[in-house]
């Protein structure tokens, strides 16, 4: 097996967790459409104009409490760049 050098180890850890972030945002979206699908249907009509129940009521709760989850996976970003960079530079003065 081939070794690599630390600038090769770091892409590949940055890769490795760009592909981590993509695969929990596309759940987290398919997640919240399946939810929003799931709070009209359980309108009283069974349409998104009905009057709501309390499982609709609970689900919509859900979905707003969902909704906060991008700006943390934003800041978890930011965070495995940033010490990606850092990374970097600290094996490159080695």
């Amino acid at each position: 097996m081939k070794l690599m050098n630390k600038k090769g180890q770091t892409l590949n850890n940055l890769q490795i967790a760009i592909m981590a972030f993509a695969g929990i945002v596309i759940t987290l979206a398919i997640v919240l459409y399946v939810l929003q699908q799931l709070q009209y249907a359980t309108t009283s009509d069974g349409t998104s104009t009905g009057t709501s129940t309390k499982s609709s009521n609970a689900t919509g709760s859900m979905i707003d409490k969902l909704a906060t989850i991008p700006t943390w996976v934003g800041i978890l970003v930011v965070v495995v760049f940033a010490s990606a960079v850092m990374s970097y530079f600290f094996f490159t003065q080695r």
